[in-house]
């Protein structure tokens, strides 16, 4: 099945009971094509706030922290007391860790990539070549510049 949708019951909210298989493919190919439209993070970041409001971003961000901690091996207890999260998010990510495990692989990957990108692009050293301590100087490079 495309995107790991079926007809599952238990899959689909019952607050969507009520769409087609084809309207529910229809909604997550646009999801799907909104999110390989941008070309870098700045256009990331455009197409996010323009579809998701400000709760539904939060919600996401936190579900991937979660993931991050189980994978890290980080107790249920203390997740919910670092991240304030309940634990019926917490058994959610766990499942949906065990049921997509690719999905926060390619997240650490990308995140990844970013730190490194920005880390050799964002400060560079400044002073002649006489300065045995050189000054660090903010290139204005950003994470959400790096491509794809």
């Amino acid at each position: 099945s495309i995107d790991g949708v079926d007809t599952k019951r238990r899959e689909r909210s019952m607050r969507y009971r009520f769409l087609s298989k084809e309207h529910v493919y229809e909604a997550l190919n646009k999801l799907r094509a909104a999110l390989l439209a941008a070309k870098d993070g700045e256009e990331v970041e455009t197409i996010i706030k323009g579809v998701l409001s400000f709760d539904e971003r939060i919600k996401i961000g936190r579900r991937i922290q979660v993931a991050q901690m189980i994978i890290e091996d980080y107790g249920h207890d203390e997740i919910k007391k670092t991240l304030k999260v309940g634990s019926s998010t917490i058994m959610l990510v766990n499942k949906n860790l065990r049921q997509f495990p690719k999905c926060f692989e390619y997240i650490k990957k990308r995140e990844d990539k970013v730190e490194t990108e920005f880390n050799k692009k964002a400060y560079r050293k400044v002073g002649g070549p006489k300065l045995v301590y050189k000054k660090t100087k903010y290139t204005g490079f950003k994470r959400s510049k790096v491509k794809r």
